[in-house]
């Protein structure tokens, strides 16, 4: 439970459903929050006969917003947690993946384009998917999230740190942290069977004037691009319209 999953425990807490959620290390800052929390690391093989898990068997949704670099083996890790949910019966997983699985090269892709991941984190995301898909849980949400950003936690902070950033005309694919959860939500609420689908603002400006943008609104410096360097990169859309209006 980490960036989106707090938000979103609040939500769904704040609207009247019992929430269970799990992170690697409980901090002073969970004490009080009204779910119920467990830590355990996902890494031991043991985390999986924990004896919490019983208190997930009667949640008609599970997420999953584990990134691959939250654990060594990540197929491993969620094949685990995909037997539990069908162990118990769960009807409905959401999982959080990235239009990373795209790749890099130049073109324009939807949800039907054919996903071409450059590095080993996307691929272990795209195998992910597949897991998941092919599994005997009835209703599947694969949400390709954009890159996330919100005031908390800002790419452009980053970004402060480097120089002479390439890329500054390609385009932006980005999700407000808020409207990423709000999208999640949305999933749970409308099971539907298998679904993929490209979570990204329909705007999608030039890098350099995104941030620009962006640092005027949060009062930082503006990001140092790279004058000369014209390439392009790829622009994500959806050809759906079921999550339209999170992406406006």
């Amino acid at each position: 439970m980490g960036y989106l999953g707090r938000p979103l425990a609040e939500k769904f807490f704040e609207q009247g459903s019992h929430v269970s959620a799990l992170k690697r290390h409980i901090t002073s800052d969970d004490i009080n929050l009204p779910i119920d929390l467990h830590a355990a690391d996902l890494n031991q093989a043991a985390a999986f006969q924990a004896n919490f898990w019983p208190t997930w068997a009667d949640k008609p949704v599970w997420f999953c917003l584990l990134p691959p670099s939250a654990v060594n083996q990540y197929a491993d890790a969620l094949a685990a947690w995909l037997a539990l949910a069908e162990q118990y019966g769960i009807g409905h997983i959401v999982y959080s993946s990235s239009t990373g699985v795209y790749g890099n090269e130049v073109r324009e892709c939807s949800e039907h384009s054919t996903p071409n991941p450059h590095t080993e984190s996307t691929r272990k995301v795209w195998q992910a998917e597949q897991l998941f898909l092919n599994s005997s849980i009835e209703n599947i949400d694969i949400l390709r999230f954009g890159g996330l950003y919100s005031i908390e936690r800002h790419p452009l902070n980053s970004l402060l740190k480097r120089r002479q950033i390439a890329g500054a005309h390609q385009p932006v694919n980005v999700i407000h942290q808020s409207r990423a959860v709000e999208a999640l939500h949305y999933a749970a609420c409308t099971p539907n069977g298998r679904r993929i689908r490209n979570i990204v603002e329909n705007r999608h400006p030039p890098k350099q004037q995104f941030y620009q943008h962006e640092a005027a609104k949060l009062g930082l410096p503006e990001a140092d691009f790279a004058p000369d360097d014209d390439s392009s990169g790829k622009i994500v859309t959806t050809v759906y319209h079921d999550f339209a209006h999170f992406l406006a």
